[in-house]
């Protein structure tokens, strides 16, 4: 398919001299000779590249430079411009033109000029293309992670997704449980209906039976109309239960009939209403462990968990801190309008941070942050006390106190313990990548492996 330029010029000798040259290379060349029939243009064609004159009849291009750039990304405009007019053409380059050409134009630059220009929007394109692969990969709905942990739920949320079955998911508090939900209903074949979500840790256990069955208008006291409860209004759709191991045993009960046949009887009434719903619990307590201690009806439980999916907690899938905190300061930079960055070596320090909150704890961390910040440039003391507390014992546990000389101090033991330990920072540092640590750390990547294995420290996938 021939790519398309946009002639954008006042003068017709010039304009039918560049056309030939150009239709001989092969180009397709559509002519404007004001900036509204260019404007017109660019709004119904699909146009590839623009040679945009200064100076129009009714209007400059650097106007239409400043209106069309962040309109039209994929395009790239190269202005020509007469010679005296370069700090114009200076001015075009910062709005976003690739280059640009001063009149005379000999036949050759333009040629090697537009060349050019082609060969960036490719490579562009391709870089563009490779981003979302590589975003796809690591992205499921919102859920991100590179680490083999959770590479390994995505291929299982991919596999039973579309098997309407029921899901168990388990995990800490603040695992992403939620998005895994969502991310299970986003790939099955009901994404298109509601995805309806009941914390039942957040409704009194009176309360959860009608907002889960609905109610007849004087089913109770206050009940002064019907009620549609979360299980019909889940019709079609996907039914999220969100810390089901704080259900009552009563509820429990009429929960196992709903996941048995899919009916439910409604709080005051004896019919039974029928509702297609498709099933996800969640829970961060250990279920089958209630079952032992009768918490938890056995039967509900292997209702429930037909496919469990648990995912791990944030302190097991470090290599993937980097790109949460990437996710969430595009987040908060789109809230804020604002611009946010943050240090390796800050980074590399919330890499060995436990977060025992896990992703919640994370995001919070950095919302706080992001609000604190009085430059953008995220630094420690911007993050909460509990973190900052945490470096400062733990640098003082490594501080540069007096080393013991006692009978049994061994200096080579002493030295390889402070190599290993700075080798376990470089890996951290460069989430495992050991081409980058071996370079970090001055040394070949052959003699990094030879003390990796020396020191036994704990490799992971990322050996490029």
């Amino acid at each position: 398919m021939k790519k398309t330029i946009l002639l954008v010029e006042d003068n017709e000798k010039f304009r039918r001299l560049t056309k030939l040259t150009l239709q001989k290379e092969g180009y397709a060349v559509i002519e404007a000779e004001t900036g509204k029939i260019a404007q017109r243009l660019m709004e119904s064609e699909n146009i590839d590249l623009v040679l945009l004159d200064f100076l129009l009849p009714d209007t400059t291009g650097l106007k239409l430079l400043e209106k069309w750039a962040p309109a039209f990304p994929d395009a790239v405009f190269i202005p020509c411009t007469a010679y005296g007019d370069i700090e114009d053409a200076v001015k075009a380059m910062k709005m976003g033109a690739y280059d640009y050409l001063t009149k005379p134009i000999k036949a050759d630059e333009l040629k090697v000029v537009i060349k050019r220009a082609f060969e960036m929007k490719h490579l562009k394109q391709e870089n563009k293309e490779l981003k979302q692969a590589v975003q796809q990969k690591y992205d499921l709905h919102g859920m991100i992670g590179k680490s083999p942990k959770m590479q390994e739920v995505y291929s299982l949320i991919e596999r039973v997704a579309k098997q309407d079955i029921t899901i168990l998911l388990e995990g800490e508090s603040g695992t992403g449980k939620s998005r895994g939900a969502h991310a299970v209903h986003l790939e099955s074949t009901r994404r298109l209906g509601p995805f309806i979500k009941v914390n039942c840790a957040a409704i009194p256990s009176n309360l959860l039976e009608s907002e889960l069955f609905g109610y007849e208008k004087g089913a109770f006291t206050g009940a002064v109309r019907s009620q549609e409860g979360k299980c019909a209004a889940a019709d079609k759709g996907t039914l999220f239960l969100d810390e089901i191991g704080e259900i009552s045993l009563d509820v429990q009960a009429k929960l196992l009939q709903f996941t048995q046949d899919k009916t439910f009887t409604p709080l005051g009434t004896s019919r039974e209403v029928f509702s297609d719903v498709r099933i996800i619990a969640a829970t961060n307590r250990n279920l089958w462990e209630m079952v032992q201690n009768g918490e938890f009806r056995e039967d509900l439980y292997y209702r429930l968990n037909i496919i469990g999916i648990k995912l791990p907690p944030l302190r097991e899938r470090i290599e993937d801190i980097p790109l949460l905190v990437e996710q969430f300061l595009a987040q908060f930079e789109e809230e804020h309008s604002g611009s946010y960055s943050i240090s390796k070596n800050l980074l590399t320090k919330l890499t060995s941070y436990p977060w025992p909150g896990n992703i919640r704890e994370l995001q919070n961390a950095l919302s706080r942050a992001t609000v604190l910040s009085r430059s953008g440039q995220l630094i420690l003391e911007d993050f909460p006390e509990e973190i900052q507390n945490h470096f400062s014992a733990k640098e003082a546990e490594t501080s540069d106190a007096p080393i013991e000389l006692t009978d049994d101090f061994s200096l080579p033991e002493h030295l390889e313990k402070v190599e290993k330990e700075v080798i376990e920072t470089a890996l951290t540092s460069e989430n495992g990548n050991q081409a980058r640590a071996a370079e970090a750390l001055g040394i070949t990547r052959q003699g990094l492996l030879y003390k990796i294995r020396k020191y036994k420290i704990l490799r992971n996938n990322n050996d490029l």
